[in-house]
């Protein structure tokens, strides 16, 4: 049975075979079936593979295109038809997507991929006008990704697939690539250098902030040096704001880029160099262009030796603190003190001191009759007709109330008085005929108190403290004190006034008895001197109290005189320095005197406080005149100037590695100097180009001009006047040139500036004779003559007048008047009478009888200039170059003899500052613009670029008719700059400023940087 059914189960093994068979032949045609494909696969496959091709072809366009873009950036459309297609908000951007569309649209017709019998292509839409143009320029999208790359993404690309010359497939794809291009790396990093150059010294890190750090660093070195008299008649030159224009954009470039033009870097190392030579051969008669060339390595050392060439700051910068302490002030308090101007003088303030406030007060209690009789006759009916009274008053001592002694005094004396009214009454009564007299006696009694009180506080001046001894003798000087007060009152508030049972007497009748009265005590002889004393000590200490305030906020804000009016304000109780009880009324008296001179020295630093606000805001408006900044953002860009930014040397980072950033300008250095082709290149020919343009304007150039008549002017009588100090500074210079050459003109300017100096000194001579004869017993001729003999030792009117302007006069009269034998010799009397005479001739200085007519000084400033220049010029070249000889040196400080600038305080002897500012406006252009990516590799094409502009126009073959169309144009890099500089010196010599005669100094090519005038080619 089984073996049955393993039969049935059995395939006979031919039949296998054939089977075998039959299926591999269909398996075989099969096979050749699938290999021969489907229309629809074989389009697909070719699609695929055009895309792939397509990825390639965008790649290369997009670097190609990032090239071509970067050589010839589109910064402004052009006003064409094709040119308003980019827009204005992006246009390198868009003039980017429009050649990378144009780029792979051009580049599309090679790719052919095939499949068998399957053929694709890819494609876009032609552009044939402006429509066109801006949709072909929305199909592409580009986008930074890292510092170094390009996304872009190419949408709607057509790709068809055919067999047999009949499409099969139609497909649309965005093709996305990434590209290793910089093109928007160099484009970004061009327009922050840019933008960064046309930020305000106030705007962020920048070009404006840079060169303001710049220029505050030249300024207070020069301004410094000029105080400290070394021969620079120019503060601040265009040459020192080119230097720091070039130094501040280089420095700009290596924050941007990662490093600064080669080029410009070593042109600035000679610009440093020159600027500097030139800077210290000024004025002194050598050959500065040669001397340059030859520290440039530029040619051989000129004929001559250059000696003494120091620095002559002293390492000064507007964040620089200074002290100013309360100085000239403290003797002008004292000066008011001693002649009773605006308040008591010392005389008084002893005389109040010593001065006792008396009254007399009274109390009146009046005690009627128990009973006030009124007798009428007996029988009634009686009418009263008459009544007449007797009243018989009598006083004696008895039993009375005082009045209480007000708050503050004490009792000196009192008096108890009874008043006692005796009235006697007859009544004369009527009744029809009959007639009859009464008589009515009764008596009323009234109570009396007289106290006389007194005060010895000194009113609000001082402490009301106990005075020890007061009512005897002995304390400070071992006076008299207040001894014997009360019976001086006595004698004028009661015996004087009748006596007591008088002034008891009609108080009781209604009368007020009352009375005040100012009792002076009897002052020791030498009290006067001895409190005077203890004033010129509390004087000396008071001087040299002090505020630290940063230099330049002088003139911005800082205002040391009401700095120094609160600390006196804080300190006055120190200052005063009032004992717990005086030792005798002569401590008070200095206590009293010490506090007068506190408070008035308070006073006079608040009126400065008041006047400094003026001149800072007169300033304020002289800045604004000339568009500068002024105010708050003033003391701004004085911060700026305490520091810059120095960013090292650094690479830029990104996604495939370092990128490496090189600046080309063109040129590499900034001049102010006019250049053509010849000099650089990148200058069309015959074209005159002004790469930087600068102007500078001094505010205040002279105390008597510009600007500083709106200054000084508020706190002057007639501001066509100059100033005894000024004219006498003017002369001495013009002496001293005269001694080194023969001017004509200047010696006839310097003898009616003489005559004009002799003039003031006569007046100030007046009017210090009549101060010492005010402050002495010396006669008005005896005080001319003590004031002729101190000033002999001054040999010249200038001489002297600097010595009545400056105080320095004010000692040897005082010591002419001591050799006189009328006059005590006390060394508080000396001092009284130096310190009378400093104040009172300083503040002489601004009478207008004594302050010259401008035209005088005017004329020999101008002439100073003059000289200083063309004849030092001549002898220069004339071989005389040896920087010892005795012409160039007189010559060198003749041209900053003549002062400049404006004193803070313009109020005569507190000038504790002078100021000075310039505004400075900066306009550059370079003529080519370059930055190089220096990366490029098999792997990474496009991987080196140029990206350069140049102000040329940009045309394209737009629409493929051979002629190109103009999209826009590649602007220059240009940009504009303004700032203030503002510098602070101390008071005295010849303050700070530009001195040359010019307060304006503009560039060639002011105010348009760029391409000048064209010049004819010469063939």
């Amino acid at each position: 049975m089984r073996l049955a059914d393993d039969r049935r189960a059995r395939v006979p093994f031919a039949l296998v075979g054939v089977l075998l068979l039959v299926g591999s032949a269909t398996l075989g045609v099969s096979l050749i079936d699938d290999r021969n494909g489907t229309p629809e696969v074989d389009a697909a496959a070719a699609v695929d593979r055009a895309d792939a091709a397509v990825q390639t072809t965008v790649r290369g366009a997009v670097a190609d295109a990032s090239r071509r873009a970067a050589a010839a950036p589109v910064i402004e459309p052009a006003n064409t038809t094709y040119g308003r297609a980019i827009n204005d908000s992006s246009p390198f951007r868009d003039a980017l997507r429009v050649r990378i569309y144009l780029a792979v649209q051009s580049r599309l017709g090679a790719v052919d991929e095939r499949v068998r019998t399957a053929r694709a292509t890819a494609s876009l839409p032609p552009v044939t006008n402006a429509s066109d143009l801006r949709a072909a320029k929305r199909r592409v999208a580009v986008e930074r990704t890292g510092e170094g790359q390009l996304a872009v993404a190419v949408r709607n690309v057509s790709f068809v697939a055919e067999r047999d010359d009949r499409t099969v497939l139609r497909d649309e794809r965005t093709v996305n690539v990434t590209v290793p291009t910089p093109v928007l790396l160099l484009h970004d990093r061009v327009r922050t250098y840019e933008g960064r150059l046309n930020r305000g010294g106030l705007d962020g890190t920048g070009f404006g902030r840079r060169v303001t750090a710049r220029l505050y660093a030249m300024t207070w070195a020069r301004g410094y040096a000029q105080y400290g008299g070394a021969p620079i008649a120019n503060v601040v030159g265009n040459r020192h704001v080119e230097l720091a224009a070039n130094g501040a954009a280089l420095e700009t470039q290596r924050a941007v880029f990662g490093r600064a033009d080669p080029g410009g870097r070593l042109a600035l190392a000679k610009g440093t160099a020159r600027v500097g030579i030139t800077d210290v051969l000024a004025g002194r008669g050598l050959g500065g262009e040669a001397w340059v060339n030859y520290v440039l390595g530029e040619g051989d050392p000129p004929r001559g030796a250059i000696a003494g060439l120091g620095n002559a700051s002293a390492g000064v910068s507007p964040g620089k603190t200074t002290t100013v302490a309360v100085n000239h002030t403290a003797d002008a308090a004292a000066y008011d003190l001693l002649t009773g101007a605006d308040g008591a003088s010392l005389d008084e303030v002893i005389d109040e001191t010593y001065e006792t406030e008396v009254r007399l007060i009274s109390d009146v209690r009046t005690v009627p009759p128990e009973v006030r009789p009124r007798t009428e006759p007996d029988g009634g009916n009686w009418t009263l007709n008459d009544t007449t009274r007797e009243t018989h008053v009598s006083v004696g001592d008895g039993r009375a109330p005082l009045p209480a002694v007000p708050g503050g005094f004490h009792e000196l004396r009192s008096y108890r008085r009874v008043v006692e009214e005796r009235t006697v009454a007859h009544r004369e009564w009527v009744r029809g005929n009959e007639t009859r007299t009464t008589v009515d006696r009764w008596t009323t009694r009234h109570r009396v108190g007289l106290r006389i009180v007194g005060t010895h506080a000194a009113g609000e001046r001082v402490p009301n403290h106990a005075v020890d001894g007061v009512h005897s003798e002995g304390g400070a000087l071992d006076g008299r004190n207040l001894r014997g007060i009360e019976r001086r009152a006595a004698k004028r508030l009661v015996v004087h006034r009748g006596g007591a049972n008088d002034l008891a007497r009609a108080a009781a009748t209604g009368d007020d008895p009352d009375a005040t009265a100012t009792i002076e005590g009897q002052q020791p002889d030498r009290v006067e001197r001895w409190v005077y004393a203890d004033v010129a000590a509390l004087r000396d200490r008071v001087r040299t109290i002090s505020v630290t305030v940063q230099r330049a906020e002088l003139a911005t804000g800082s205002n040391p005189p009401a700095e120094l009016a609160a600390k006196l304000r804080s300190r006055r109780a120190d200052l005063v320095d009032a004992p717990a009880q005086y030792d005798g009324v002569a401590d008070r008296a200095r206590v009293a005197a010490r506090a007068a001179y506190v408070d008035r020295t308070i006073r006079l630093l608040e009126r400065q406080a008041a006047a400094v606000d003026e001149t800072q805001a007169a300033l304020n408006d002289a800045l604004g005149d000339l568009d500068a900044v002024a105010g708050d953002r003033l003391q701004e860009l004085i911060e700026v100037g305490q520091a810059v930014d120095q960013p090292g040397r650094h690479v830029v980072d990104t996604d495939a590695g370092p990128t490496t950033l090189r600046v080309d300008g063109a040129p590499a250095y900034l001049t102010t100097a006019s250049v053509d082709h010849e000099r650089v290149p990148a200058v069309a020919e015959g074209e005159t180009y002004h790469p930087l343009v600068a102007r500078n304007r001094n505010i205040v150039t002279v105390p008597y001009g510009d600007a500083a008549e709106q200054i000084v002017g508020k706190f002057a009588d007639d501001t066509t006047r100059v100033d005894l100090q000024t004219a006498a500074k003017t002369l001495r210079a013009a002496n001293s040139a005269l001694a080194a050459v023969d001017d004509e003109g200047l010696a006839d300017g310097r003898d009616n500036l003489r005559g004009a100096v002799r003039s003031g000194v006569r007046e100030a001579t007046d009017e210090t004779a009549a101060e010492l004869a005010d402050a002495t017993e010396l006669t008005p001729g005896e005080s001319r003559a003590v004031v002729t003999a101190g000033l002999a030792r001054w040999d010249s009117p200038a001489a002297r007048a600097l010595a009545l302007a400056n105080g320095s006069a004010a000692a040897p009269i005082a010591d002419a008047a001591m050799r006189r034998a009328d006059t005590p010799g006390a060394a508080a009397w000396r001092d009284r009478v130096r310190t009378r005479l400093r104040v009172a001739t300083t503040e002489a200085m601004a009478d207008s009888s004594i302050r010259l007519p401008e035209g005088p000084v005017r004329t020999v400033a101008d002439e100073l200039r003059a000289v200083a220049r063309t004849r030092l010029e001549g002898r220069v070249e004339d071989g005389l170059r040896n920087a010892g000889d005795r012409v160039s040196k007189r010559l060198a400080g003749t041209r900053t003899a003549v002062p400049a600038g404006v004193p803070v305080t313009p109020v005569p002897g507190y000038w504790y500052a002078t100021a000075n500012a310039w505004e400075i406006d900066i306009g550059g252009q370079y003529a080519r613009f370059t930055v190089r990516a220096g990366r490029e590799s098999p792997a990474t094409p496009g991987g080196s670029i140029a990206y350069s502009r140049d102000g040329s126009p940009v045309s394209l073959d737009v629409d493929d008719d051979g002629e190109r169309e103009r999209l826009g144009r590649s602007t220059r890099v240009s940009f504009e700059a303004s700032t203030t500089v503002l510098i602070v010196v101390p008071p005295g010599k010849s303050g700070v400023g530009d001195v040359d005669g010019q307060r304006t100094e503009e560039s060639p090519g002011w105010p348009d940087a760029g391409p000048g005038d064209l010049k004819p080619l010469v063939r």
